[in-house]
């Protein structure tokens, strides 16, 4: 990270392959296991995009019918019982794991 707190673009695009590789966070958690394709979602709160916190999710659940997008961000967390930041807590925590 430079001193401003951002990830060179090398390490960003080692982290966002490491979270590509796991696969969808939606659906290790509700059971479909590791490895399910997966985009990189960007959780959208404030400041540049580039700099955004973000979570590996399959076509569906980033930009399908039932999805974040298709969805809507409040109609996702209503349906699946979660958070952005919870799918963030799990992602970090499953790739901890598979880092240590």
């Amino acid at each position: 990270m430079d001193l401003s707190g951002n990830m060179s673009l090398i390490v960003q695009r080692k982290h966002f392959a490491k979270l590509a590789d796991f696969g969808c966070i939606l659906c290790y958690k509700i059971g479909y296991g590791e490895g399910t394709p997966s985009e990189i979602h960007h959780l959208r709160k404030a400041g540049i995009r580039a700099n955004a916190p973000v979570i590996p999710l399959c076509p569906e659940h980033h930009r399908g019918n039932t999805g974040i997008h298709g969805l809507g961000k409040k109609a996702f967390e209503r349906m699946y019982d979660l958070t952005e930041d919870d799918l963030l807590k799990l992602t970090h925590s499953m790739i901890g794991e598979l880092n240590g």
